[in-house]
Order: C-alpha cells, then sequence, then structure tokens
C-alpha cells in the first residue's frame, strides 16, 4: 500500500494547483479590422504605414470596426473595453464609449463562428433574434 503523509499530499495538491493557476486561457484575439463583408474590406478600410482608418464613404460599402487590444472604433464612436468575459463561443464585453454627441457605458455580446468570423448578438429583447456578421479583413 502507497502511504502519504498529510503533509505531503497538501504540498502535491499545492503544487498541480499551481500549475493550473499558470496556465493561459487562449482568449480569441479580435484583434484587426473587421467589415460586414469580405468583399467589402478594401471599400471599408484603408491602411497607411501600420494604421488602419476608415476610408471615405465607407458607410456606403458596408459597417466595420477596428479592434486594437481594448480599443475597438467603428466610423462614429470609440470604445474602451473595460471587462470582458468568454464562455464557450461567446463574448461579452463591458465598454465605456464615446462619439461626437454623446458618451456611454454599453454591453457588447459576440458569437464567435471562425477564427476569422464573428456575429455580434444584440440582446434588447426588442431586436430578439438580430444578429449582424463580420469578417475579420487580411490587411
Amino acid at each position: 500500500m502507497f502511504n502519504v503523509s498529510r503533509s505531503t499530499g497538501l504540498y502535491a495538491l499545492l503544487f498541480c494547483s499551481g500549475l493550473l493557476l499558470t496556465s493561459q486561457a487562449h482568449a480569441f484575439d479580435l484583434n484587426g479590422a473587421w467589415a460586414t463583408g469580405t468583399d467589402q474590406c478594401k471599400q471599408v478600410f484603408v491602411k497607411k504605414g501600420d494604421k488602419i482608418s476608415f476610408a471615405q464613404f465607407s458607410e456606403e460599402f458596408g459597417g466595420g470596426f477596428v479592434a486594437e487590444g481594448n480599443d475597438v472604433r467603428s466610423k462614429t464612436a470609440r470604445c474602451t473595453i473595460t471587462s470582458r468575459k468568454e464562455t464557450g463561443d461567446t463574448i461579452d464585453f463591458q465598454a465605456a464609449c464615446a462619439s461626437e454627441i454623446m458618451a456611454t457605458s454599453t454591453n457588447l455580446r459576440l458569437k464567435i463562428l471562425d477564427a476569422n468570423s464573428v456575429s455580434r448578438i444584440f440582446p434588447d429583447p426588442a431586436m430578439a433574434g438580430m444578429e449582424l456578421t463580420f469578417y475579420r479583413c487580411s490587411m
């Protein structure tokens, strides 16, 4: 029979727990330019050096956003992600957003479809079932 002292067992348990706590969770990489259609990327975004901007009249070709770390911007608003929770294929964000006319706190929900596409889910009951799909642009 294998006999382990209580302190040895406790040390082993703490060691294993430490390994589990230090392992990295692999969060979905949202960084980059995202458009409502892959064929719209060149009409919605322009790249100057390493900076991605919105093309003039980009709104005529569809929507999009650019994510860089905790900053997310569209043609009309800038948001800073204040919290992020990823559960399975869904990411919930709390963000502080500002446009030219107002500032607001916003809840955003994205469903990960694959590495290069996500759907924004609108949790408002008045918009139940509405989703808007975005595709990663290769810039």
